[in-house]
């Protein structure tokens, strides 16, 4: 390690704990409005994104997927308690800038799955 450098180091299970915090304190930020720059920001490309049509699939994407928060709530859950299935890839998620989002199909198709 070099000189002045510091270090942190979690356990799996605290990562994804903290993980699923940083999600939820996002979600409070943005609904409260205190980013409405990046709010504006993110409208206006959203605006100018074009759909564009799966290959695999045959039918078009869908625009947005959710944010962990918000398919957790979808889900009836916990943040904390889906961050770890997206984590082990039981519900199907997108990276969005690096962060992990759920399409609102991968809620349905694990919604399926999990009452078989």
């Amino acid at each position: 390690m070099a000189a002045g450098s510091r270090q942190v180091s979690y356990e799996l299970d605290e990562a994804l704990e903290l993980l699923a915090d940083l999600e939820d304190g996002r979600d409070c930020l943005i609904e409260s409005g205190h980013l409405t720059v990046v709010l504006a920001l993110e409208a206006e490309l959203r605006a100018s994104s074009l759909t564009w049509v799966s290959p695999i699939r045959g039918k078009p994407m869908p625009a947005e997927p959710l944010r962990a928060s918000q398919a957790a709530r979808r889900l009836g859950i916990p943040t904390r308690d889906l961050v770890p299935l997206i984590y082990d890839r039981k519900i199907r998620h997108v990276m969005v800038n690096g962060i992990a989002h759920v399409p609102e199909d991968a809620i349905e198709e694990y919604l399926r799955r999990s009452a078989s």
